[in-house]
C-alpha cells in the first residue's frame, strides 16, 4: 500500500513541477493571465506561484505525507479561485500551465483540480518514501491516463449557450477612475490603451496607435506591470489589448478590445 501511495505522490509531484516550469518559461504570458483575472502584483505571482509549486514537488518526493496535506490545502485555494472566476465569467484561462491555454475556465479545471486533490489525499497517507512495486506504478499510470482522458473530454465538450460573454471594461457613461498623469480639460479625448509585454495583439495595437492622427485625441498607453496592475483592475480590464475612450469630462464614452485602425475608428466614432 505504501508503494502505491508514494507512486501517487510522485505523479502529483510531476504535475506540480510541469506546471511550475511552464509558468517560469512563459512568465510574461502568465503575468498577463493573472492580471486578466484581477490579481494584484501579477509579475510577482508569476514567479511566486511556480516557486511554491516547485517546493511542493520536492516535498512530495522527500516528505510525501506532509507535502500531500499542504498540496491539498493549496489545491483547495486554487479551486475556490477558479469557482469565483467562472462565476464572474472571466474571458481567459487561469495560466495554470503557463499561457498555453487561452480558453475560459470551466468544468475541466474543476475536474482536474478534483483529481489532483484526490492524489494529494492519497499522498498524505504515505509515511515515508518507499520504492513502489511495478504494479503500483502501473496502477497509478492507468489512473492518471483515465483522469487525463476525462479532463480532455470535459474540456472539449461544447458549453450550453455557446461561448461565454466577455465581461470587462467599465459601463459607458461611468466616471473613469483616476489614472496617474491623466487630466481632463473639458476638450481633449483620451484614448487609454491597456497592453501587456509579449502580447502579439498588444504589439499590433501599439503600431496602430503610433500612426493615429486625430485632432483633440491623446493616446495613453498603460503597460502591464506591478505598478499598473491596480489600474487594470480599476478599469475592469482582464484581457489586453483593450481600449477605453475617456471624454473631456472624464466619462467613459466607449470601451472594447482593439488591434487595428478599424477597431480604433469604431470606438472613437465621428470625433
Amino acid at each position: 500500500m505504501a508503494g502505491f501511495t508514494y507512486a501517487a505522490a510522485l505523479a502529483l509531484a510531476v504535475v506540480f513541477a510541469v506546471a511550475a516550469v511552464a509558468k517560469l518559461r512563459r512568465r510574461a504570458g502568465t503575468a498577463r493571465a493573472f492580471a486578466g483575472l484581477g490579481l494584484a502584483s501579477p509579475r510577482v505571482l508569476a514567479l511566486g506561484v511556480p516557486v511554491v509549486e516547485l517546493a511542493l514537488a520536492a516535498g512530495l518526493v522527500v516528505v510525501p505525507g506532509w507535502a500531500g496535506i499542504v498540496a491539498l490545502a493549496v489545491l483547495a485555494g486554487f479551486t475556490a479561485f477558479v469557482v469565483q472566476a467562472i462565476r464572474r465569467g472571466d474571458p481567459q484561462g487561469c495560466g495554470c500551465f503557463g499561457a498555453t491555454r487561452r480558453a475560459p475556465m470551466g468544468p475541466a479545471e474543476l475536474l482536474r483540480n478534483g483529481l489532483l486533490a484526490l492524489g494529494a489525499v492519497i499522498a498524505a497517507f504515505t509515511p515515508r518514501p518507499t520504492l513502489p512495486e511495478p504494479m503500483d506504478v502501473l496502477a497509478v499510470a492507468a489512473a492518471v491516463a483515465v483522469g487525463a482522458l476525462a479532463v480532455s473530454a470535459v474540456s472539449g465538450r461544447p458549453r450550453r449557450g455557446g461561448a461565454p460573454s466577455v465581461r470587462q471594461g467599465l459601463p459607458w457613461g461611468s466616471s473613469a477612475p483616476p489614472l496617474p498623469g491623466l487630466h481632463h480639460d473639458g476638450a481633449t479625448v483620451h484614448l487609454v490603451a491597456f497592453v501587456a509585454p509579449g502580447c502579439e495583439g498588444c504589439d499590433e495595437l501599439r503600431a496602430t496607435l503610433v500612426q493615429l492622427c486625430r485632432p483633440g485625441v491623446e493616446v495613453r498607453l498603460v503597460d502591464l506591470d506591478d505598478a499598473s496592475a491596480p489600474s487594470f483592475i480599476a478599469f475592469g480590464v482582464r484581457a489586453p489589448p483593450f481600449l477605453v475612450v475617456v471624454d473631456g469630462q472624464g466619462q467613459v464614452s466607449a470601451t472594447g478590445p482593439a488591434r487595428t485602425s478599424g477597431d480604433v475608428d469604431r470606438l472613437l466614432g465621428p470625433l
